[in-house]
């Protein structure tokens, strides 16, 4: 979409737009529409990739503002599927007026094939279905709006639909039924044809009972994690992610292990998917051998890294893992019509019938059955689901139990088929997958059926370890010091932040907020207004405001004198205007701080569209001012535009009012009379191609300097370049495919090695040790209860015995099982610092009473606002001081009603002295879509004789702070919003 769609109007076309210009209109709205769609396409994609940091989720986000303001297309372009789907959500960008619909909907059939049965939808938010757009598009093109419309979609479009369809009635299955489906599918992977190889040696009987125990612990432990991930705020109304959570239970030390454990995860998952995914095709096709298949899935890898995305989403997850357990039945079934009753009752149980132990019996069984049962990151992706659908989180629950115990079923069922089959010597040497005996034994059918099974499991599974690995390198990268943003006037928020900014962490040492608030009223002269900002900043617990004008270019340093604590705490920050109107303003910004920004992303892009959304009187005093400055009258006074309306100066100067705070008209002093203007004009909008030209040019430009600079060019080229990070980036997947190749070269591959000694060393960690952690600390300082809670689930007894098995695990392996000097040190390695982990944590209260202050106002709730008080996950009581407009409401209680909120001027907590070293407020808005916006307050806390001031809009509503023994005193002030 061309860049000039985003431009401010001159008065000239605001006249064309308002009498004749429904085109136009329709353009610039045809732009936020599909930046709206695809901005959700790219969020819903991203609820289903398995490994996701926030980095990487902000990043993008970036990118999506950063192409409106460069008048780009979007990062994803939306199919009409797309704008079908989400048309609840566009729909209130759309003005109710017929003409711009009409135009609207005839740039979409120029754009996409609509069919009339397709996009009831779509339909219905353009109105199709009214007399009243009909006849406005019959009168704009001289023809029925039917003839949009055409008759049978081609094949490849029917195709689309029919998807889209399914993925409707998939992705609005019932909330159990959504985290069932989904635990099951993502649960259920490659790793289900390396089992029969590691329980070869044991036999088939004492394999399923391994599994049944492994099993039952995993139940318990999947249980932990969804309950966790219930429990907390972030993660139930907000975008959050699994390490955020982490964070706010256990703390940033925790979070970091917990992060490295998944880099070598994905890292050690790819390795043996190489391996596995060509023995097995090689295997197949007897053609090409080991290493080209590997190749070939390394530039397919590389050639999806390109696109920063795997497009994945819940119906496309859950399809391939139905497909993926459909496979494995029927390859169960075709086994079990050769079931041998000799291999059945093989039994190598060491102890057993005097038998000698024997460690290497036991080498592969606990880490491929570990390994098997690793489902728990499904959890935090189900969570962002389905806990909008049941606050209670008793689906998230019971549907993670339910699906791990259908995992343990059919894991019993494979290992009885497989290895009743099979002989128990030829699986114990097998250096890749279960298929190849099993073709063996059945012929090519199992190769048919084993490829497709490893194409979606392995292939895919490739994609999705290599992605995390991908985006950990290059968030480590140098980025590029700048980023181009269009800020809407007062209607969104840059947040930069010189420490990772988390929602519900200690609080932040450094935190700005910019807000645009429009242009300075012009002189006389008609001289051009400076753009304002509000600058708001929160450092160490002291909250700081100022007002500032910015004329081309900005710095930080400019206000050394005025806040010296920014220069103390060296914040870089500036900014340069590329374009500016009352509207929006376009601008560059550097910084090394971390930016988010906050808001309504695509009103800037709706200028046109909000004045065809203005009532009639205001919109027929516009047009007339419009229409005077056009005759040489530039400005109009309060009785003018009284006398044209004929309504009441008190009304007129409302209306007037509302106009100025819509950025469409501004005020003017002349002859000490105040008189209004229109400012649809952006008089620098001339300068934006060549500024907006030069900002492309500078992206893609050479570093220059002199020849004495070469090294230091070719280093930036190579850090800063778009190849070069992506070559360094993709250096991890590289050098594991390369380390595969030279295995599959010298023939020592195994498909089940590595496996074994990701389950022991990384699952221990990640689906044992960790779910027991954040159980026991979310149960002392979430802030949400669950429908669900078993005491005993909890007990302190099942938890420690759990936590105490896996780093058995861990132990036995290091000193008994593993023969091998790297994995046992590797063993004991992450046993001792799953010790130090535990002791750390405890020494710094990770699992001591959090007491928390919750503030809540849910539009999606009939208005109800809400506060609440807890202490270790239990109600307890304070005394409450609401201040309305006009009246005062005192209460002791730990809940009750906060109505209506609308009124609130303040709000007072006074908390006992309590045995609690964290505190944690809470004040947010419940969006009508489930998520959660901070309320725009100022918090003030007394502690122990020391005042402390937080802006709840620079920390996404979330505080926590270290408290005192003493009372404590919290005023929420919700007058400057």
């Amino acid at each position: 979409m061309p860049s000039s769609l985003l431009e401010p109007l001159n008065r000239t076309d605001v006249l064309d737009v308002v009498f004749d210009g429904h085109a136009r209109t329709a353009s610039a709205l045809l732009f936020a529409i599909e930046s709206r769609t695809a901005h959700l396409v790219a969020q819903s994609r991203q609820a289903m990739e398995r490994f996701l940091t926030e980095e990487t989720a902000e990043e993008r986000e970036l990118a999506f503002l950063e192409a409106l303001a460069l008048g780009r297309d979007p990062p994803i372009h939306p199919t009409i599927q797309d704008l079908e789907r989400y048309a609840p959500q566009w729909a209130l960008l759309v003005p109710k007026n017929p003409g711009v619909q009409a135009a609207l909907v005839h740039l979409l059939s120029q754009e996409y094939a609509l069919t009339h049965k397709d996009i009831p939808g779509i339909r219905a938010a353009l109105a199709l279905d009214e007399s009243e757009v009909q006849e406005a598009y019959q009168r704009l093109y001289r023809q029925p709006l039917d003839r949009i419309f055409v008759g049978r979609a081609p094949l490849a479009e029917r195709l689309r639909w029919m998807w889209a369809a399914l993925a409707k009635w998939l992705e609005s299955l019932p909330a159990f039924w959504t985290t069932f489906a989904l635990t099951l599918t993502e649960t259920v992977g490659a790793g289900i044809l390396a089992l029969p190889i590691a329980l070869a040696d044991v036999g088939p009987l004492p394999g399923v009972a391994i599994l049944v125990v492994m099993g039952l612990v995993n139940v318990l432990t999947i249980a932990y994690m969804a309950e966790a991930v219930s429990r907390s705020g972030t993660m139930r109304y907000g975008n959050a992610f699994l390490g955020r959570v982490v964070t706010d239970y256990l703390g940033p030390f925790a979070s970091a292990i917990l992060l490295v454990g998944l880099t070598i995860e994905c890292a050690l998952t790819l390795w043996p998917f190489f391996i596995g995914f060509s023995t097995t095709l090689s295997d197949a096709t007897r053609v090409i051998p080991t290493p080209v298949w590997a190749a070939i899935l390394f530039l397919i890898v590389l050639y999806l890294l390109r696109r920063k995305t795997l497009n994945a989403t819940i119906t496309s997850a859950l399809l391939i893992g139905i497909i993926n357990i459909s496979l494995i039945l029927i390859l169960a079934t075709l086994a079990f019509t050769r079931l041998q009753p000799a291999n059945l009752g093989y039994v190598n149980m060491p102890f057993l019938g005097g038998r000698p132990f024997e460690p290497s019996i036991l080498q592969l069984i606990f880490g491929i059955v570990l390994l098997a049962y690793f489902g728990h990151l499904s959890v935090s992706n189900c969570a962002r689901v389905v806990l909008h659908r049941d606050p209670s989180a008793r689906a998230l629950i019971w549907g993670a139990v339910v699906a791990q115990g259908i995992v343990m079923l059919l894991y019993c069922i494979w290992v009885l088929a497989v290895n009743g089959a099979i002989a128990p010597y030829r699986l114990a040497g097998e250096t890749g997958t279960a298929l190849g005996p099993l073709a063996e034994e059945f012929g090519p059918v199992v190769y048919v059926l084993g490829s497709v099974f490893v194409i979606l499991g392995m292939g895919i599974g490739s994609l999705h370890s290599s992605l995390p690995l991908y985006n950990l390198v290059r968030e480590r990268l140098p980025a590029k010091r700048w980023t181009v943003v269009l800020l809407p006037r007062r209607r969104g928020r840059l947040l930069l932040s010189n420490r990772q900014r988390q929602r519900g962490t200690r609080e932040t040492s450094v935190c700005l907020g910019l807000t645009y608030l429009g242009l300075e009223s012009p002189t006389t002269d008609h001289s051009e207004g400076q753009p304002r900002f509000l600058l708001d900043a929160n450092v160490d617990g002291r909250t700081h405001r100022r007002e500032i004008a910015v004329r081309g270019r900005w710095d930080v340093s400019s206000l050394s004198d005025q806040l010296p604590v920014l220069h103390q705490h060296s914040v870089s920050l500036a900014l340069e205007i590329l374009d500016a109107s009352q509207a929006h303003v376009r601008l560059r910004i550097s910084s090394p701080l971390r930016l988010v920004y906050e808001g309504d992303w695509v009103a800037a892009g709706l200028g046109i569209a909000d004045l065809l959304t203005q009532s009639d009187s205001q919109r027929q005093i516009l047009t007339w001012m419009l229409r005077q400055s056009v005759t040489g009258q530039e400005t109009v006074s309060l009785a003018e535009v009284a006398a044209f309306t004929g309504l009441p100066q008190a009304l007129a100067r409302h209306m007037l009012s509302q106009l100025v705070g819509q950025g469409f008209i501004w005020t003017v002093e002349v002859n000490g009379e105040v008189r209004y203007e229109p400012c649809m004009e952006a008089r620098r909008a001339r300068q934006l191609p060549e500024q907006i030209q030069r900002v492309w040019e500078e992206q893609e430009a050479p570093i220059r300097g002199g020849p004495e600079g070469r090294v230091r060019r070719w280093l930036g080229g190579l850090l800063l370049g778009k190849q070069g990070q992506f070559l360094l980036s993709v250096a991890p997947v590289a050098a594991i495919f390369f380390l595969a190749e030279w295995l599959l070269f010298i023939g020592e591959e195994s498909f089940a090695e590595p496996l074994s000694f990701l389950g022991v060393i990384v699952i221990s960690l990640l689906g044992g040790t960790f779910p027991v952690l954040l159980l026991i600390a979310s149960r002392r300082k979430g802030e949400i209860l669950p429908g669900t809670v078993s005491r005993l689930l909890g007990h302190p007894v099942i938890a420690i015995g759990i936590y105490l098995l896996f780093l058995a695990n861990l132990f036995v392996h290091g000193l008994v099982i593993w023969q091998n000097p790297v994995e046992r040190a590797a063993a004991l390695a992450v046993g001792l610092l799953i010790l130090g982990l535990t002791l750390y944590l405890v020494r710094r209260g990770a699992f001591t009473s959090r007491l928390v202050v919750k503030l809540q106002d849910d539009l999606g709730d009939q208005g109800r606002a809400t506060f609440a008080i807890t202490l270790g996950g239990r109600p307890a009581m304070a005394e409450i001081r609401l201040d309305y407009a006009g009246r005062e409401h005192r209460v002791r209680a730990a809940s009750g009603d906060v109505s209506p909120f609308s009124e609130l001027r303040y709000a007072q907590f006074d908390l006992p002295a309590m045995q609690v070293q964290e505190l944690k407020i809470w004040a947010h808005r419940i969006a009508p879509d489930g998520n959660s916006e901070a309320l725009p307050g100022l918090l003030t806390l007394h502690n122990d004789g020391v005042e402390r001031q937080f802006d709840l809009r620079l920390s996404g509503g979330q505080v926590l702070v270290p408290i005192a023994d003493g009372a404590c005193r919290l005023i929420l002030d919700f007058t400057g919003r």
